[in-house]
């Protein structure tokens, strides 16, 4: 059976996406980090044999050891990661001249979880990669992870750690490629946050459901192409996006 690790399935994309994974016929090992939210237990009496809620903090290597040794309790291999958990609390608008300063100690975590979470969930669950058929590694990045878009002013934090991701994902790709893996980078869009009871909250008419995005990824993430050897970031509507 095919089995995939996704990070920050507690809400919103990330446990969008545990549902489709599921309605595909994947057991998902769901990583879990917000005690307030319990959708995924929830999911988990509708696949008691195939969703494994898993607590993960993404940035603590100890608890991503840990989430190691629970997912070896259940399977041999993992064909698919999914880098779904990501930072963004802290001030809104951190700028270098305004009414919020640079926060040192919440950039820092931001790329602890956003960039460097990832790389270390990679290296760490490797070997039960290593072992899987599809060998499918795949990022949720954002739009504002652009360098030749970028036109903030603020934001560093979140920003920054994004394109650090970006360039993470970049090198993960010139060591694995060779061994067999293909990567996804992907631009989930600007997504309605999703609250403890599963309602979503609108902030902009813009906003897209995480659902809408989850099904748009699917394809993505579980379908091949010709051109493997070619790292995009793509957004949920099919664009490629320069970074």
């Amino acid at each position: 059976m095919k089995t995939v690790l996704l990070t920050g399935a507690d809400r919103g994309l990330g446990f969008a996406l545990a549902r489709e994974y599921l309605a595909r016929g994947y057991t998902v090992f769901a990583g879990r980090f917000l005690p307030e939210y319990a959708l995924l237990d929830a999911l988990h009496e509708a696949y008691p044999d195939r969703l494994f809620p898993v607590p993960l903090d993404v940035s603590d290597r100890q608890s991503i050891l840990e989430a190691r040794r629970e997912v070896e309790r259940h399977a041999d291999h993992l064909d698919a990661f999914v880098s779904d958990a990501a930072y963004m609390g802290g001030p809104e608008n951190s700028r270098i001249r305004g009414p919020e300063p640079i926060d040192p100690e919440l950039l820092c975590k931001s790329v602890r979880v956003n960039a460097l979470g990832a790389l270390q969930c990679v290296d760490v669950f490797l070997p039960l990669l290593d072992r899987g058929r599809e060998k499918r590694l795949c990022f949720i990045s954002s739009e504002v992870s652009s360098v030749a878009l970028m036109q903030r002013d603020g934001d560093f934090r979140y920003c920054m750690s994004k394109t650090a991701l970006n360039i993470a994902v970049r090198m993960l790709h010139n060591t694995l490629y060779p061994r067999g893996y293909s990567f996804r980078l992907y631009q989930p869009g600007w997504m309605r946050r999703q609250n403890p009871d599963g309602s979503l909250l609108t902030r902009d008419a813009r906003q897209i459901d995480p659902a809408f995005s989850a099904a748009r990824a699917m394809p993505l993430f579980t379908g091949t192409r010709p051109d493997e050897e070619r790292l995009e970031l793509v957004d949920y509507l099919g664009s490629i996006w320069p970074f």
